[in-house]
């Protein structure tokens, strides 16, 4: 049957006639609204076979998830890369694609490969080493394994996402402008991870008297992402510890603990944090971290305390200053 594993299998194998090391290539997340493109490149020797490879459209997520434990587990070489917004807003998605694409090639570190591309365009690296194949992944095998790579790849990605940004329903549409999604942008607005010149996103105007929780939550939205960018792993917002407080983001850097307030305001201003965050709101914080680590049944524990502030009234480039150690 055309389109299944052992088809595929033999179109790999016409090319491994003249170029004994094939590795396919495919992406996966071009036409999100939100979210990286991510590319994956594969090689396998040329008795690998499994059923469910195939493109990876047509697969359920439970078959992908299979597919992805056999894949990294019978190929000789793999890998994935992702381009996150800021370099899709940069250039383009299309060449954030290609460029993914190269990337994950050169990441398989491989000298003398022949490259199988899924589509109609061969990224600039790559010219001279392979070449495009329309529908490859539902032609070629190690394309159609690549597929899977990126699409289960990306998959997870979106879903922790969904756990910082938990209004957008990330977890089920990964991005897609799905009715779901849209309404969740009229609501919420966009998200740091929104691609900026995709509609409607590039359409919406910053409200000229936004609600404080509304002007609250983007600025938390937007402390997450720049604390993440700066190599910080998320832990949870807007913890409430009983009536001892609450602290708007919890973060970590290796093992320690860093709770942050957020301060967010239209207008850009140069107060220090200490200015923006009362004596008596940090007691407020370290109330509520004693309860966050009682909870969490931690004696020992390292702990910092930050303030980050938001300023601005651009959806894409606001204005961001962290300030470490608020309690000296």
């Amino acid at each position: 049957m055309s389109g299944d594993a052992t088809s595929l299998q033999a179109f790999d194998n016409i090319y491994r006639k003249e170029h004994p090391n094939l590795v396919g290539v495919d992406e996966a997340g071009r036409g999100p609204l939100a979210g990286p493109v991510t590319a994956a490149a594969v090689i396998f020797p040329p008795d690998a076979y499994h059923e469910l490879i195939r493109d990876s459209k047509k697969l359920s997520e439970k078959q992908r998830e299979v597919a992805y434990q056999w894949i990294i587990g019978h190929a000789q070489a793999w890998s994935v890369h992702s381009l996150g917004v800021q370099a899709i807003n940069k250039t383009n998605i299309l060449q954030a694609a290609l460029t993914a694409m190269e990337r994950a090639v050169e990441k398989l570190n491989l000298s003398g490969v022949y490259v199988l591309i899924d589509g109609n365009r061969v990224p600039f690296e790559l010219k001279g080493k392979g070449e495009a194949v329309i529908a490859g992944d539902s032609k070629s095998f190690c394309i159609a394994a690549a597929s899977i790579l990126a699409k289960v790849s990306r998959d997870r990605m979106m879903k922790r996402w969904a756990e910082i940004y938990p209004e957008y329903g990330f977890e089920k549409h990964k991005g897609y402008g799905t009715a779901q999604h849209i309404k969740a942008l009229e609501e919420n607005y966009p998200t740091p991870i929104h691609r900026r010149y995709f509609a409607p996103i590039k359409n919406m105007e910053f409200p000229r008297y936004p609600k404080p929780a509304f002007l609250g939550h983007w600025g938390e939205n937007w402390a997450i992402y720049y604390l993440l960018l700066k190599g910080y792993h998320f832990i949870a917002r807007n913890y409430h510890g009983g009536n001892e407080g609450e602290i708007d983001i919890i973060m970590k850097d290796g093992e320690l603990f860093i709770m942050v307030e957020v301060k967010t305001s239209q207008e850009i201003d140069e107060f220090q944090a200490s200015q923006r965050v009362t004596e008596e709101k940090i007691g407020k914080m370290i109330k509520a971290s004693e309860r966050y680590f009682y909870d969490l049944n931690m004696d020992e524990y390292d702990v910092r305390f930050d303030a980050v502030t938001i300023s601005g009234n651009d959806w894409h480039a606001p204005h961001i200053e962290h300030y470490e150690n608020i309690l000296y």
